[in-house]
């Protein structure tokens, strides 16, 4: 298993993703253009939730601001990666507070919901492909391409259609497997999720230590929770209760990575 230190999540990835911004950009242009992306999205943010008594949304936009100004003294200084991490995070939290006064899906349910399709689609994608039911090639290729709308939908901030289409693309795959007479192996995916879940809160409980804060620390506790009820059904050979749970589990951990600061 990775140490969580050197573990980069998938659903880190996919944040980047769904920020427009490719990992590995760090050019000052490249990160002269997110910063200008992060300021048009927060502007919009602060006429959304200006004059709402919306306070968590609020308080996401306040970090959002916060976390903006950091990423603009960073550039200035030339640390380009730092600004770059920063201004992403001020992108997502912007993102989060518009997602609250709309009523629009958690943008951290919806990153963890994309991670679960795309683990899904790549442990079926050889099985399928093996199988000699074209209906089932066919149905699996519409999944990938379901799920890459799906995550440029996320890019783009539309986290209902992203939430919609992953949906959609995971219904395909399962479907897929169901023509080929195939089950998913619930017990194999369970326990899979399960230990990644519980590498995501080890980085968590570190990041949180380092950088106490309230909200962060209550989110912690809450994955810490529900990933033990995860492990509960699991044991009991409730595979789907289980993968359910920890997937919820996940969600709360990289939030509280999120509202620690870290990445």
């Amino acid at each position: 298993m990775k140490s969580p230190r050197m573990l980069i999540p998938t659903l880190t990835l996919l944040a980047l993703v769904a920020c427009g911004i490719p990992a590995g950009a760090q050019t000052r242009d490249d990160v002269q253009i997110a910063l200008e992306r992060t300021d048009d999205l927060i502007a919009r943010a602060q006429e959304i939730v200006t004059g709402t008594d919306n306070q968590q949304a609020i308080d996401e936009l306040a970090a959002a601001v916060r976390l903006q100004a950091d990423a603009r003294v960073q550039f200035s200084a030339a640390h380009f990666r730092l600004a770059l991490d920063l201004t992403l995070r001020a992108r997502l939290r912007a993102d989060r507070a518009i997602a609250l006064v709309k009523g629009l899906p958690d943008p951290d349910r919806v990153l963890a919901q994309l991670e679960r399709t795309r683990e899904l689609l790549d442990r079926v994608r050889e099985r399928i492909e093996e199988c000699d039911a074209e209906r089932a090639r066919s149905l699996l290729r519409a999944a990938f391409e379901m799920q890459v709308r799906a995550e440029t939908s996320a890019r783009e901030g539309r986290y209902l259609a992203a939430l919609q289409l992953t949906l959609s693309a995971r219904e395909r795959a399962h479907k897929a497997l169901r023509i080929c007479n195939l089950e998913d192996n619930l017990r194999e995916a369970a326990e899979r999720a399960l230990t990644r879940t519980d590498e995501v809160i080890s980085r968590a409980r570190e990041v949180v230590q380092e950088h106490a804060n309230e909200r962060a620390r209550q989110a912690l506790e809450r994955a810490i929770e529900v990933q033990g009820e995860a492990w509960v059904q699991f044991r009991a050979e409730h595979f789907e209760a289980s993968l359910r749970l920890t997937q919820s589990a996940r969600t709360f951990a990289h939030r509280a990575i999120r509202m620690a600061g870290g990445r």
